[in-house]
């Protein structure tokens, strides 16, 4: 009779091991089912941006500073939610720092005007104008479009300083950050535009 308990309580004891084994593995792989899926990464220039010549540009600017809000200097991409309210994301980053991804792009848009957009330590004559760059907002909103403001100042070589404050909005074509980020290409190209015609003598 005793040996009959001993057996039924190991079987017991054997079915309650394999169980509670058996209900972990299936939490498990719950959990990894419904984890976070893997980051996305952005790049707010193409990659095929028309790279300036120096030889063939009409005009040379010297980008000496940019200047962005708090949000935008996290890696995780921005939306605008409502009035007062703006989501940073934690899977949808950038691949690099905004300002440099800003840079490139602006870069590439110029280009196309033959204008050289360089920074402070690459060679520039004496010649050259500077420009510094503040950006008040560069965000896509919940109203379905990217808006793009802030101020860049134009200085020439006789010390002249001109400001010029832009507002620029570009609609998404779709919802997502891929939509947000084309959006962004384009309100840069319509900086440059402005930039080009303010640095570029008329004539």
């Amino acid at each position: 009779m005793m040996m009959q308990f001993k057996a039924t309580s190991s079987f017991t004891k054997r079915k309650t091991i394999y169980i509670s084994t058996l209900a972990f593995l299936i939490c498990f792989l719950s959990a990894c089912s419904s984890a976070p899926k893997g980051l996305a990464y952005y790049l707010l220039h193409a990659t095929g941006d028309v790279s300036y010549i120096q030889g063939d540009a009409k005009q040379t600017i010297v980008l000496d500073k940019i200047t962005l809000p708090e949000y935008l200097k996290h890696r995780g991409l921005v939306y605008q939610t409502s009035d007062t309210n703006l989501h940073i994301s934690t899977s949808h980053l950038w691949a690099e720092p905004v300002d440099e991804g800003l840079t490139k792009s602006l870069t590439g848009a110029l280009a196309v005007k033959r204008v050289s957009l360089v920074r402070p330590d690459h060679y520039a004559s004496e010649e050259s104008v500077h420009m510094t760059l503040h950006i008040d907002d560069f965000v896509s909103t919940y109203e379905g479009e990217v808006v793009f403001s802030g101020q860049f100042v134009i200085t020439r070589a006789s010390g002249e300083n001109t400001p010029h404050s832009f507002v620029f909005t570009s609609p998404l074509a779709n919802d997502g950050f891929s939509s947000s980020v084309k959006a962004m290409r384009d309100a840069i190209e319509k900086l440059a535009v402005d930039i080009s015609k303010a640095a570029v003598p008329a004539g």
